[in-house]
């Protein structure tokens, strides 16, 4: 919840902070989110049963992690000879 929380505040926020920064930590309350979620749902006890539960659970956390590395704020850029260089 208080992640959600930091994320309606990084909202707020989004205009003073730079877009390198405002990606990664969206990016990293989004994880946190996520595997809150995740787990909040094994504990609860309700209509599914534990296998399903934790299966779907497995899905979603999959997902994340395929989208999480797929996107270019994690990359490094490189310059013209070759090197990489830290995104600024």
């Amino acid at each position: 919840m208080w992640a959600i929380f930091a994320v309606a505040l990084l909202a707020v926020l989004r205009r003073r902070l730079g877009p390198q920064t405002w990606r990664i930590a969206h990016m990293l309350l989004a994880i946190v989110i996520v595997v809150g979620s995740a787990v909040h749902a094994i504990l609860i006890e309700g209509t599914m049963e534990t296998v399903s539960k934790a299966a779907l659970c497995a899905l979603v956390l999959a997902a994340t992690i395929k989208v999480m590395a797929g996107l270019r704020v994690w990359r490094k850029r490189k310059t013209l000879r070759g090197e990489s260089i830290a995104r600024q």
